[in-house]
């Protein structure tokens, strides 16, 4: 009877509101995928006030390109690439912290650095009761990135300035959502929900001194701040 009830249990199909397998693929083999997002801000401050921070002179960008490239090897599963380019800059002229009966101040600073990061991406659709225009995809990423930056402290004597090298190797997974606006034209939402890395740095300090540093993280939660909109192309 226990054998039994198991096999009737492993027999039953239960329906969840969506087909996993609908008649006709969402995306057929053979098509490619080409997008990305793109992504630039820049500041200026004026004497602002922020929170405790009063004073605030300064300016500063930053810039993020992400293009990917993608080939479906089967009916709604795909592999390709992404390349990511990162740079950002902060002039600080002035700013002053007041705490209670502490204060302090910031003055002549100045950092610039940049990122490339290249990932291999598996991704695999999920079609929603058949819609043409609607899915759910989730894209695993492997892959790495290399880091430069200085900064530079003339608030002094002496001008201080540290170069600053750093790698990483990560391991991610991002679900998401698409909706085709056209036949072609495509919209994507995406959150990243887990991500395992490994990074070391290296650091010279006034071209003298030497620092190294290393770090290993993992996490599995909604990162909304890894929240990423983008376009993308479907060809054949």
């Amino acid at each position: 009877m226990l054998v039994l009830g198991a096999l009737s249990a492993e027999a039953q199909h239960y329906d969840r509101g969506y087909e996993t397998t609908p008649s006709s693929p969402f995306l057929k083999k053979g098509t490619w995928m080409a997008g990305g997002t793109a992504r630039y801000s820049q500041h200026i401050n004026d004497d602002y006030n922020f929170l405790v921070i009063n004073d605030i002179n300064s300016k500063g960008y930053n810039i993020s390109v992400n293009p990917k490239l993608l080939y479906l090897f089967r009916d709604n599963m795909g592999v390709g690439l992404r390349f990511s380019y990162d740079r950002s800059m902060l002039d600080l002229a002035s700013a002053d912290l007041s705490v209670s009966d502490i204060s302090m101040g910031a003055k002549d600073c100045y950092q610039i650095q940049h990122k490339y990061s290249i990932h291999g991406v598996y991704r695999a659709y999920i079609p929603l009761a058949g819609a043409k225009r609607i899915a759910m995809f989730a894209d695993v990423l492997l892959g790495g990135s290399f880091k430069q930056g200085k900064a530079f402290n003339a608030n002094g004597p002496y001008a201080d300035g540290t170069y600053t090298q750093a790698y990483a190797l990560e391991l991610a997974v991002d679900p998401g959502v698409i909706a085709f606006l056209t036949d072609r034209l495509a919209i994507e939402l995406n959150v990243g929900v887990f991500g395992l890395s490994y990074s070391w740095m290296n650091q010279i300090h006034n071209q003298v001194d030497n620092g190294y540093t290393d770090s290993t993280s993992a996490g599995f939660m909604v990162n909304l701040l890894s929240l990423g909109v983008g376009l993308s192309y479907y060809f054949l």
